[in-house]
């Protein structure tokens, strides 16, 4: 006889015989009061033995089988055990076995509750920490777009820097560069300088003997007349007004002297001791000095007027309303080297001039 799986199944009573079947992978026991009889399973087809009383209780093994076939539509893939006990004197095990099955079998739901409510909590749990780490993963992927924002605008401004700084370099090179020329371009300056002033000094040694040797050239007199550089000079030693010193100048067949060079000009200072008349006046326009022979200073090129405390030319008009319009060499202090306007009233020595 084939039968289900997993099914457990009485299959009948007669007196003193009890007969049980279990799961179709495991042995089936008959039991007797004299151990006479025994049923045999094999994997899938149930063979049984009779050892004992066979044709005697054919009839009830089949009442056994049919009770079975009934048990197996009722009771089909269920997991406990029944069983049926000839005799009330002897309690089998396997009831024992039937019993703890429907315990479990009372007792399983309740377990199935707790385990139900242990997951649910468990995935309500879970579903919390998914959405905290959603969240999370949410502020650190904002965080990270705002790091790689920073780290793109900070890449562009380093770009920019390094230009720059690329830029700094090329002028720095520059500035070096042209601080070396300049330093050279000092350089030379020094030397240079040192060469002007190694020139100035002998160019003022050289004139002093020039102005040495002129003064002992220029000391040659005839009739009072001084020779120098192809002139003649005349110091008068009377005191006159500006126009009668001309005056007397003229008569002589020369004139006021015209002062034209620095030699000329410290050659007449080494002849005075006190002031004397020049030929240089402003009488025709105040301001514009000319010299007799109508020469003015900018065609001369030189002039020597007295630079130290109130300028000369002042034209000063509190001994002689008219002013100072005429020039003389030296002032009453002793200032020689210069030259000073004065009242053309004034009475002063003259310095008379022709060429010879």
């Amino acid at each position: 006889m084939r039968l289900p799986p997993i099914s457990f199944f009485l299959f009948g009573e007669h007196k003193n015989i009890s007969l049980f079947l279990i799961f179709r992978d495991r042995h089936i026991f008959k039991h007797t009061d004299s151990d006479n009889f025994l049923l045999y399973k094999n994997s899938t087809f149930y063979d049984f033995l009779i050892l004992n009383h066979l044709k005697q209780h054919s009839s009830v093994i089949g009442h056994m089988f049919r009770q079975a076939h009934e048990m197996d539509s009722i009771y089909e893939n269920s997991g406990f055990i029944l069983s049926t006990v000839a005799s009330s004197e002897k309690p089998s095990r396997f009831n024992d076995n039937s019993t703890e099955e429907q315990e479990r079998e009372v007792t399983s739901p309740k377990w199935i509750k707790v385990l139900l409510i242990v997951l649910g909590f468990s995935l309500v749990f879970a579903l919390g920490g998914l959405c905290a780490l959603w969240m999370l993963y949410n502020q650190k992927l904002a965080d990270f777009e705002s790091l790689n924002n920073q780290h793109i605008m900070i890449s562009k401004q380093l770009s920019a820097q390094e230009i720059n700084g690329t830029i700094l370099i090329r002028e720095l090179e520059e500035c070096k560069s042209n601080y070396t020329r300049v330093r050279e371009h000092f350089q030379l300056h020094d030397v240079m300088k040192k060469e002007y002033f190694i020139l100035t000094a002998r160019y003022n040694t050289l004139r002093k003997w020039l102005s040495f040797y002129d003064a002992k050239s220029c000391n040659l007199s005839v009739d009072g007349w001084i020779a120098c550089r192809g002139k003649l000079y005349l110091f008068s030693s009377d005191k006159l007004n500006w126009s009668s010193s001309r005056d007397v100048c003229v008569s002589k067949g020369a004139d006021l002297v015209t002062i034209t060079s620095q030699s000329e000009q410290d050659f007449l200072v080494s002849k005075i001791k006190e002031t004397h008349w020049i030929g240089l006046n402003d009488l025709e326009t105040e301001g514009h000095w000319v010299w007799v022979n109508n020469q003015t200073l900018s065609e001369t090129g030189v002039q020597f007027w007295f630079r130290e405390g109130p300028r000369e030319p002042d034209n000063w008009k509190n001994q002689d309303p008219s002013g100072e319009n005429c020039a003389s060499l030296g002032d009453e202090n002793g200032n020689f080297q210069s030259w000073f306007d004065a009242s053309c009233k004034k009475q002063k020595k003259f310095i008379c001039e022709k060429k010879y």
